[in-house]
């Protein structure tokens, strides 16, 4: 017997063979890319490790053209990596067609800072952060995470939550009261067993 619904989040698919029960979840997730220039052309970049990370997942990686997607989708992924005029824009378009059609939102990295700009947050300068472990608490447990940023979030913007602190007090995860929206400073996809938030492990499963 096989049964398919769809909530409003991520489809799901049940495939019952008696007597075992065998759950496949497949989420559609749209991912921002980093833009290079070389040459004088303009290149679209995902970094690999996102196939792993999101490999039990359907992965559409969006290029830097300013276009709201004309597709289905069920998540959106801000990524890491740094910023462009050209990904500035098709991000902050992502970000507003997501939140409109109520689609979950996750940002890693750069991605957790544009969300927090978009939402009213602030933002300043961290040191010991680049490309090394930070230990965070996170639900009152203490555990080392993969960072590369020099940013810091100041002030969280309205209706947010963190969920993460590093040993400074400073913001590594948080959450939107009100809408599916979550931030993660660090980079899960580098790291071997990838450390997320309650919230983003019950969305990728």
């Amino acid at each position: 017997m096989f049964l398919l619904f769809r909530s409003s989040f991520i489809k799901v698919k049940i495939f019952i063979l008696c007597p075992c029960l065998y759950l496949n979840i497949v989420v559609k997730i749209v991912v921002s890319q980093e833009e290079y220039i070389k040459f004088g052309k303009s290149f679209d970049a995902l970094e690999r490790n996102y196939y792993h990370f999101l490999g039990d997942h359907e992965i559409i990686p969006v290029p830097n053209i300013v276009k709201v997607p004309d597709y289905d989708y069920d998540c959106l992924l801000l990524t890491g990596g740094p910023d462009s005029p050209a990904r500035h824009k098709t991000e902050n378009l992502l970000f507003a067609h997501a939140f409109k059609k109520q689609v979950p939102i996750i940002g890693i990295c750069h991605g957790a800072f544009v969300i927090n700009d978009l939402c009213g947050g602030k933002h300043g300068k961290v040191q010991g952060h680049i490309d090394c472990d930070v230990e965070i608490t996170m639900y009152g447990k203490k555990q080392k995470v993969k960072c590369y940023h020099q940013q810091c979030i100041t002030e969280l913007g309205n209706n947010m939550t963190a969920l993460a602190y590093d040993n400074d007090g400073n913001i590594e995860a948080f959450k939107h009261n009100k809408h599916p929206i979550y931030g993660l400073v660090w980079h899960p996809e580098r790291m071997e067993n990838p450390v997320l938030t309650n919230e983003i492990k019950n969305l990728l499963g």
